[in-house]
């Protein structure tokens, strides 16, 4: 499972420096550290990193996160660390007409983190979203549709299926608050079609601070909440406050519509 973990990361951290070495797209990179409750009650280290390249007919876009922590088990021989976090999300995404009202798109998503029962989760996503409101560079409002494809290896037995089918649906919200002040909430809904007692939510709030041309500083909250968990030894419920400084190569976005 480390092997697997290790190779994950690797393979989302080659795929952003190829496409960098393009010249064609921007990035960003993040440092942070998070106060968590639920199924894991501390704080963590995190690292993120996120590659775009937009235009008028494609935008795509690569993600990944790194989540971790540890602490020193005094209560053990050789009182080693112990890690008590550790997890690998991201994905990439394909928007076409992506300035129209309109737009269609395809994701792939995947995540592993076994304090949540998931040794492996990935997912395929087809939708489509319309755009609400926007006025470019002050706000963008929009709301999305999708069918989403689940496989799952979990990490204990359970009488979850392995794979489900989803319905997805998001609104989002862009709202720039000051000169250097940017909001952005995102909630996500996604009730399986195989039992719509069997959903999941997930919401995200994000103020984002311009402290220099290429420097941010992020605060974050987000909430999980799964109606059916793996086991009963898990937590319908996951809270994470996050603080994060984010280098951001914005060079190539100037003619960005949004």
């Amino acid at each position: 499972m480390n092997k697997l973990r290790v190779s994950l990361l690797v393979l989302l951290l080659f795929g952003m420096i190829c496409a960098h070495a393009q010249g064609k797209w921007h990035y960003d990179f993040g440092l942070g550290a998070s106060l968590n409750a639920g199924n894991v009650n501390n704080c963590n280290v995190s690292n993120d990193g996120a590659l775009e390249r937009n235009d008028s007919l494609l935008a795509f876009d690569v993600r990944y996160k790194l989540i971790y922590s540890a602490f020193v088990d005094r209560n053990s021989v050789d009182q080693h660390w112990k890690e008590t976090n550790f997890e690998i999300n991201g994905g990439a995404k394909i928007d076409v007409f992506q300035y129209d009202v309109w737009s269609p798109f395809l994701a792939c998503e995947m995540l592993t983190n076994k304090y949540k029962g998931y040794d492996f989760k990935v997912s395929g996503l087809v939708g489509l979203k319309y755009r609400i409101y926007t006025i470019p560079k002050i706000c963008d409002y929009s709301i999305s549709a999708a069918f989403v494809y689940d496989w799952t290896d979990f990490t204990d037995e359970t009488h979850l299926p392995n794979n489900n089918y989803r319905i997805s649906i998001r609104p989002k919200i862009k709202q720039k608050l000051f000169e250097n002040l940017t909001l952005t909430h995102t909630t996500f809904f996604q009730p399986s079609v195989l039992d719509f007692g069997d959903f999941i939510i997930t919401s995200s709030t994000k103020l984002e601070t311009k402290i220099s041309q290429k420097l941010f500083l992020d605060i974050s909250f987000t909430y999980g909440y799964r109606s059916r968990i793996p086991a009963a030894n898990y937590k319908r419920n996951d809270i994470m406050t996050e603080v994060t400084i984010r280098y951001k190569n914005e060079k190539l976005k100037k003619n960005n519509k949004k």
